[in-house]
Formats: structure tokens, sequence, C-alpha cells
């Protein structure tokens, strides 16, 4: 027994020996009886043991009541996981295969480097110059070197009309489009189709070579893989934004692929208004091939930008009261950031680098708890995630979240992984992309999914992805590394090897047909 509760114990019943005696002595001296030595042992000692049995027996009938009202949380959470994993073996796993990543954000320009960045965080301080409506400085994780008139000359030159620009475009849109810009020019190199030709020579910024426009991360872009065509682009961008924006931004990216090296025909843009992360989560299960192989010839480009650090960004959420100020530490921090996905359905043939791509298994998602359920509902998820991928790959490495500051989220995830991983670390283990890049929208799933697959394909060891930052859902998914390649000695130790090259070659060759 602990020491408190003995002490507890012991007070409790000198309080009653204390009241009853008080009570007792006062009765008798206003009735002017004269206690005998039986009404001694009776009112002073008798009857406060009575007293203090009879709040025992009912302390402990309550409690016995209670638990039989509810079952203990360990027991509810060991049925609730053995339950989803039962439900888990009996979904099939849907592969989308990542191609190439890039992205810009405030911890790194690189899903390496952003990987990395994340094991220690550095978390956003207050901006110089951004204020709330009192006049205070905010916290805002703004990215360093981004310079929007980067892309002035090529967003007036897809315009009808080039003088409406400083009307049509704001402060934010500007900035989100200059974070872009070098991630879709490195992404659409790595989309090029293998016998491409460069493109014809003019005057003007489209006569520049491919390799020679935007020097600044031309240099560093992946290397090309050989995907299908059409290319099909996603352009995510915020719902907020005016529909003539989203137009421009489809037309200045057509530019662009034009001049990386597509014609008209290599490549499918639409612009796609998204007003949070989880409506990201639900476009990558939609392009995720079905049983029938439905969509799996075709490659994906997926691209998002956002920027929330400017005074109209800041001054939204201040109205809206979800800014991170003193006494509402549940607030959010506005950031900014750009990122892209390149994904096909059905694995292609090795790419030049010799490199097989990384496979993101099949995406689930589940409601999102509330309180003391939260952690237990999560952890349900997760394992639900992991039997899906079964016994196909290693145990997992690390665990890559967007979450961010808010307690309500470290806890939920925190308790989530003690759940389901326990060989992890909670807070070692655990890769928190909102912690040092703040709130960026729809960017930060295709963030945390370039993040996580770069650690994935610098550790050869599986991880998973997970997004609590919705207020009404979560998602998870695993992301594994290719598979090892079959060879004479593993084929007579393992009979099911026999079937795969056949499967991978048919894969190969329908993705580059």
């Amino acid at each position: 027994m602990k020491t408190g509760t003995i002490i507890r114990g012991l007070l409790g019943g000198l309080l009653a020996f204390g009241a009853v005696w008080l009570a007792v002595v006062l009765y008798w001296r206003a009735s002017g009886a004269t206690p005998t030595v039986g009404d001694l042992a009776v009112c002073l000692l008798g009857l406060p043991l009575l007293l203090i049995g009879g709040f025992v027996l009912a302390r402990r009938r309550r409690q016995r009541a209670k638990t039989c009202r509810l079952p203990p949380p360990a027991e509810e959470a060991g049925d609730a996981m053995a339950a989803a994993a039962d439900d888990a073996l009996r979904e099939d796993d849907r592969v989308l295969y990542l191609l190439a990543s890039a992205v810009w954000m405030r911890a790194g320009d690189s899903g390496q480097v952003l990987a990395q960045a994340l094991a220690q965080p550095d978390r956003p301080g207050l901006h110089p110059t951004l204020r709330d409506r009192d006049g205070l400085p905010v916290f805002a994780a703004g990215v360093d070197g981004v310079d929007p008139a980067a892309t002035q000359a090529a967003l007036r030159r897809v315009l009808p009309d080039p003088r409406v620009f400083d009307h049509l475009f704001s402060p934010e849109q500007q900035r989100a489009i200059a974070l872009l810009d070098p991630v879709a020019e490195d992404l659409l190199y790595a989309a090029l189709p293998p016998d491409h030709e460069e493109p014809p020579s003019a005057p003007g910024d489209r006569g520049l070579h491919p390799h020679a426009m935007h020097h600044s991360r031309s240099a560093r872009a992946v290397a090309p893989v050989p995907v299908a065509s059409p290319l099909r682009v996603w352009l995510l961008l915020p719902a907020d934004w005016p529909g003539s924006v989203r137009t421009a931004c489809v037309a200045w990216l057509r530019d662009k692929a034009g001049v990386t090296g597509f014609d008209g025909a290599q490549v499918d843009i639409k612009a796609i208004p998204v007003s949070a992360g989880a409506e990201v989560w639900q476009l990558l299960d939609r392009l995720a091939p079905t049983r029938d192989g439905d969509r799996g010839h075709d490659v994906h480009l997926l691209l998002s930008s956002h920027s929330l650090v400017t005074a109209e960004g800041i001054e939204r959420f201040d109205a809206r009261h979800e800014l991170l100020v003193s006494g509402h530490p549940e607030g959010l921090i506005p950031g900014e950031g750009a990122a892209g996905l390149l994904l096909s359905g059905q694995r292609p043939a090795i790419d030049t680098a010799g490199v097989p791509p990384l496979r993101l298994h099949r995406l689930l998602q589940a409601p999102a708890g509330r309180g003391r359920a939260a952690s237990r509902q999560l952890a349900a998820l997760l394992q639900r995630a992991m039997a899906v991928v079964g016994s196909a790959v290693a145990p997992m490495a690390l665990v890559f979240i967007d979450a961010d500051h808010r307690p309500s989220r470290s806890i939920e995830i925190a308790g989530a992984i003690a759940a389901t991983l326990p060989e992890l670390e909670p807070i070692g283990d655990a890769r928190h992309l909102g912690l040092a890049c703040g709130e960026t929208g729809a960017v930060a799933p295709l963030a945390l999914l370039a993040a996580a697959a770069a650690q994935v394909a610098a550790d050869g060891a599986p991880a998973l992805a997970v997004s609590v930052a919705d207020r009404d859902a979560r998602f998870a998914l695993a992301i594994s590394p290719p598979p090892p390649p079959v060879t004479a000695e593993n084929r007579r130790g393992c009979p099911a090897a026999d079937s795969a090259p056949a499967d991978v070659s048919a894969a190969a060759t329908a993705a580059i047909a």
C-alpha cells in the first residue's frame, strides 16, 4: 500500500473519532446524563468504528459496481486491437509505387534532409514582422529564401493580360507558387519519358535549355525514371483561391512542362481545390489500383503548395481564434511549403539509377477518437495498417506523423505507439512534421510521405505514416522498401518466389508499353 494512502486513512480515522467524541460529549453535557463504563465503550469506541466500517464498505461497493460497468482499459484496448487485426487480415493490399518525390519546407528542401531534421525538430519562433490583432508577435514557420519575384515573369507570360497580375495574385499566392516552382521542376524532370527529345530553342525565357532554367535547384533534380504516358498531374491548390488563379496556375505548369520536354499529349493537368489534408489522403486512396487492376497503368504526379506566413493568413487565423497565443495551447502555427509525389499504380521497370521504387501500402481511415479513447482507437488503426502488410516486411522502424505542438495530438500518438509498437520509443522513434513546419494544409500529407519514404530508402526498413491533423478523421499507411531480388539460392528455399519474376516482368512491360 502506498504511503499517501496510509496517511489519508489515518487522518480520516482521526477525523471520525474526533467528530463522534465531540458530538457525544456535547450531548451528555446538554442532557446532564452521567455515562457508565458501557456507555463510554459504546459511544466513544463503538460508534467511530461503526462509522469507519460503513464508509469503507460503501466505498468498496461503489468501486465494484464501477468495475462491473466498465472493463479495464488494457483489456478493452487488447480486444479492440485483436478485432481490428482480424478485420485487417480480410483487407486486400493496394500498392502505389513511389517513383520520385520533392519537397521544400521550413525544415528541408528534400525528403532526406526533412527526415533528418525531424529527428531533432527545430520549433518555429516568433516572426520578426507579423503581428496579431493586439499588435503582438506571433509564431510562424516560414521558409527561408523564398523569392516571389522569381516566378512573376513566367506567370505574366501565361496571362491573357499581363497587367492584371498584381490584382490577380495575392502575396501568399505568389509565395506558394514560388515554393512550388522548384518542386514541380524536379518532378517534371523525373517524369520525362525515356525517349523524349530536347525542346527546340526559342527567343526569350522559353529558349532556355531545360537544365539551365531555374538554376537554383535543377542541378539537384532526381534522376529520370521511365514512366507511362500521358502523365496525369493533380495540382492541389487551396480551396479559397479564386478559380481564375487556379486556371492561371494550370497554364503556368503546362508551360513549365513544355519547357521541360513534354508535349501537349504527354501531360494532363487538373487543378483540384482542397481545403484540408484529409482530402489529399482520400485522393491517394482513390488513385490506388483496385482489385481488378483499374488505373494500374496510370502514372500520377501530385503537387501541392500553400503559404500562410503572410499578414492575410495571420488575420484569418486570428479571426477564427485558431492562432497559437497565450492561454490557447491548442492553437495553430501558420506555416508554408510545397511538396510533390510521382506515383504509379503498377511497378515500372528499374529506373536509370537501378533503384526499385518504394511501396505505399493500402491507406486506412478511421474516425478520430475523443478523450482517453483517442489513443486506443488510433492504436487499432495502426494495427490494421501493419496487418495489411503482414509478414512480407520487417517490423516498423519509425513512425512519421503530421502532429504538431498541440498536447492533444502528442498524447494521442504517444499512447498509440506505446500500445501498438512497444519496441519503439513513443517520442524518440516518432517524427512530428508539424512540430517543425507548422500548419501547411494540403501540403502536409505529401511532405510527410516524402520524408518517410526517404528514411525508408536510407534505412531499408519499413515505416508508418500517420495523420492526426484532421479533427474528425485519422489516416495510416505503411511504407516498405522493395522486396529483395529473387536469386537461385532463395528460389530453392521459397517456392512462392518462382512466380515473382514473371509478375514483376509483366508489370514492368505493361508500365512502359
